[in-house]
C-alpha cells in the first residue's frame, strides 16, 4: 500500500511537473513577433488590460507559461511527496529500531520467581478481561495514572466508533524478567496468546459472529 502511494505520487509529480503548452498558430511564419527571423520570442505583459504571458517557437506556435496557481498546485504535490517519502523513511527506521530492542530484550532474560509472576499473571489477565469493554476504570488500581490514561484514550477511540476489541481464549505461555534490572521496576517479557477481533454495536449479530470465526487464536510477545 505504501510502495503504490509512493509510486501515485511520484507519477502525479512528473504530470504536474512537465510543461503545459497550449499550441495557437500565430500568423506568419514568424509567429507574429513583427520580423521575419525565427527563433523564440517571449512575450510577457497586458494588453487591452489582459495578462499576456506567452511566448512563440520556431515554428511560430504560441506556448503559454504556466500560471500562478498551476506554479502553487506543482509545489504542493511536489513537497506532499517529500515529505510521504520522508515519513515513510523515519518510520519504517523506528520499526527496525524497536524490532532490534525486542530481540536485544529476547537475548537477556531471566525466569521470574513463582511469587512475581503470579502477581503479573492476576494483573494482566484482569487488565485483558476488562479490555473489551472499553472501560478500565475497574482495574485503575493495576495500572499507573499515566499508563491508564494512554490506554484509555485508544479505548475511548475505539467507543467512539461503537468499536469493541474483543480477547478471547486469553492464556500466558511464558513469563520473563528482563535484564538488567532497574530501581523499583521490573521490567516483563510476556509471551501469550489470545483470540483478538473487533465488533460493531452497529453490525448485526451475524456480521459480528462472523468476524470472530474469521479470527484465530494467535501467539504474540510484549514487554
Amino acid at each position: 500500500m505504501k510502495k503504490a502511494l509512493i509510486f501515485i505520487l511520484f507519477i502525479l509529480c512528473l504530470i504536474v511537473l512537465l510543461p503545459s503548452p497550449v499550441a495557437a498558430r500565430a500568423g506568419g511564419s514568424s509567429g507574429g513577433s513583427g520580423g521575419s527571423g525565427g527563433g523564440s520570442s517571449p512575450t510577457s505583459g497586458y494588453v487591452g488590460g489582459r495578462s499576456r504571458d506567452y511566448y512563440y517557437d520556431d515554428a511560430g506556435y504560441r506556448h503559454y507559461y504556466k500560471s500562478l496557481m498551476r506554479r502553487l498546485f506543482d509545489s504542493i504535490v511536489t513537497l506532499l511527496f517529500v515529505f510521504v517519502s520522508l515519513g515513510i523513511m523515519i518510520w519504517r527506521k523506528v520499526r527496525d529500531w524497536l524490532t532490534g530492542r525486542r530481540k536485544r530484550a529476547l537475548a537477556d532474560t531471566m525466569p521470574l520467581d513463582a511469587e512475581t509472576a503470579a502477581r503479573f499473571e492476576n494483573a494482566f489477565y484482569q487488565i485483558e478481561t476488562a479490555w473489551p469493554s472499553n472501560d478500565l476504570s475497574n482495574v485503575a488500581d493495576l495500572m499507573t495514572p499515566h499508563f491508564q490514561h494512554q490506554q484509555q484514550r485508544i479505548l475511548n477511540r475505539y467507543q467512539r466508533h461503537h468499536k469493541h476489541n474483543q480477547l478471547e481464549s486469553i492464556a500466558i505461555v511464558s513469563t520473563e524478567l528482563l535484564l538488567p534490572e532497574k530501581p523499583n521496576r521490573q521490567d516483563i517479557l510476556v509471551t501469550a496468546q489470545m483470540r483478538d477481533y473487533f465488533t460493531d454495536e452497529r453490525q448485526t449479530a451475524t456480521v459480528n459472529d462472523q468476524r470472530r470465526e474469521a479470527a484465530y487464536i494467535e501467539r504474540f510477545s510484549e514487554i
